[in-house]
């Protein structure tokens, strides 16, 4: 009997130590569910946030036809610019409407043609960023009239292109008759203000 009383302690001692550890550990998984609860929650607050967000922006991006009234302003006043040999002036207003298109194009990069197909705005533009846009910047950069009328008219054509493919042959673009403000003075020569 003597001898059953140390290893029935050792028994309930091991036992014990068994007990505790297994305690120690369910307790700290417990804590780490209730932590890994509480991130899914703070997660799954977040994805909807952002998801808000998104439906809000959405909502209050301008449409492509305000980009593109940005676009006609800046091509416009380009035309002007050009007209006058005021080339510094030139070179900023097709910078701009370049980058009033890219902003068009980010927009909706994809339009439906009125048969339903995808119209690729962005290869559309690419085409023409990369081929006549760049003679009109290379004729504003040599200064020269004949060569920037030609180019300007050029790019025209190839914007109503852009158009007809996305089904609006009826955005049919022109040389500007009047300067699209008044507030800027086209002539390079312009002495005021100083």
């Amino acid at each position: 009997m003597m001898r059953t009383v140390p290893l029935l302690s050792l028994v309930f001692i091991t036992f014990g130590i068994l007990v505790g550890i297994l305690f120690s550990h369910w307790k700290a998984l417990g804590v780490q569910t209730a932590s890994a609860m509480e991130q899914s929650t703070t997660e799954t607050r977040d994805i909807a946030a952002m998801q808000a967000d998104i439906a809000h922006l959405k909502e209050v991006v301008p449409s492509q036809s305000h980009s593109m009234t940005d676009v006609a302003y800046q091509f416009s006043s380009l035309w002007f610019a050009g007209k006058e040999s005021n080339w510094p002036l030139a070179a900023f207003f097709l910078n701009e409407a370049r980058q009033h298109i890219r902003w068009t194009i980010r927009i909706r990069p994809i339009r439906r043609s009125p048969s339903g197909d995808p119209v690729d705005l962005k290869g559309i533009y690419d085409s023409i960023d990369n081929s006549i846009m760049v003679e009109l910047q290379q004729a504003i950069d040599k200064k020269d009239g004949g060569r920037f009328v030609a180019a300007y008219k050029e790019t025209l054509l190839q914007c109503y292109s852009c158009h007809k493919a996305s089904g609006k042959p009826y955005l049919r673009p022109m040389i500007p008759t009047v300067p699209p403000q008044t507030i800027i003075n086209f002539d390079p020569n312009a002495k005021w203000p100083e």
